[in-house]
């Protein structure tokens, strides 16, 4: 006759745990059994909706199941993402959005959610990058040329910004180089790059398709990418480590979240689904025409960039005495 043990404590515990996660594993295994919806908080045929309608068509294929991708624009991305930050935590409701959720704390001042703890970060799909543009007319061809006239005639000089994120980038670059320039905000991309390709303001910051027409055609100059590496597709364009100011390599990137409290496990193969899709050529090649990389960072790396780009922002708002609004 087999004798039998009482269980210790530490037993116990790992009995009750397994108890607690087999189901949530399960779960994740024959995830998803219905159609899945994914909340853009962007306009239609926006960098956003781009990305997540490439990626999430071949994410359905792979689920066999449809993905739907719905806009629901307002607020800087506000709007959407409240939607998925009060929606259960099973996989079902996910946020497709940008650089920009780790930035409107800073600028709006009554938040639905909190951007960290509302969340469940889940993985990077695209990183890519913010463009220094120079303005032809303006004389500024170069990175150098412009940081040169800048710091001999402090104060004349000016940057232009679309949205709070090129302001907030706009920032970090006038605190790491040290110069005294103001910021002129526009909404939007097309009436900024209008006034520098027209010489009226020498610099601005946008993303690299924004300006890329004019770039070819010599109106306005890329002069530098916020980047750790030059773009594939801009490959004479330096980063801003490379020209001579550090620390501004914050990328821009498009990523994928879902509702807080989202059992590891789920995030983890949503994660690791993601990364299969980001691994087709026709993907691949498709991102870098964005002037971007594939992402497919684990929730775990992601949720560390959250924090940390949620800390670089708080810093240089504070230093730009941007008060939310």
């Amino acid at each position: 006759m087999v004798g039998t043990r009482p269980l210790g404590r530490r037993g116990l515990s790992l009995g009750v745990a397994s108890a607690i996660l087999a189901p949530a594993i399960a779960r994740s295994q024959d995830f998803p059994r219905k159609q899945v919806h994914v909340i853009v908080p962007y306009p239609p045929g926006g960098g956003t909706d781009i990305v997540a309608r490439l990626i999430m068509s071949r994410l359905g294929e792979r689920w066999k199941q449809t993905v739907i991708v719905d806009n629901k624009a307002g607020a800087s991305g506000i709007v959407g993402s409240e939607i998925v930050a009060k929606s259960p935590p099973d996989g079902y409701t996910l946020l497709v959005t940008t650089s920009a959720h780790t930035i409107n704390p800073f600028f709006t001042r009554h938040m639905p959610y909190d951007t960290e703890r509302d969340f469940t970060p889940i993985t990077v799909l695209v990183i890519g990058a913010l463009a220094l543009a120079g303005s032809t007319k303006a004389g500024f061809d170069s990175i150098q040329k412009f940081l040169a006239a800048a710091r001999a005639e402090p104060g004349k000089f000016q940057f232009g910004s679309a949205d709070s994120t090129t302001r907030m980038f706009g920032e970090l670059f006038r605190v790491r180089s040290g110069l005294d320039i103001e910021n002129v905000a526009y909404k939007g991309a097309a009436p900024m790059i209008q006034e520098l390709a027209g010489g009226h303001i020498p610099v601005g910051f946008s993303s690299p398709l924004s300006v890329m027409a004019h770039h070819r055609a010599g109106t306005v100059h890329i002069l530098a990418v916020t980047s750790e590496k030059r773009l594939a597709l801009l490959p004479d364009v330096p980063t801003m480590a490379e020209a001579g100011v550090p620390d501004v390599d914050r990328p821009q990137w498009f990523s994928l979240f879902g509702p807080a409290n989202m059992p590891p496990a789920l995030a983890r193969r949503i994660r690791d689904d993601v990364v299969a899709v980001l691994a087709g050529p026709e993907i691949l090649a498709s991102i870098r025409d964005l002037a971007s990389e594939p992402g497919g960072e684990t929730p775990e790396v992601f949720a560390q960039r959250v924090r940390s780009d949620l800390a670089i922002w708080r810093d240089t708002a504070k230093v730009a005495g941007i008060e939310p609004e």
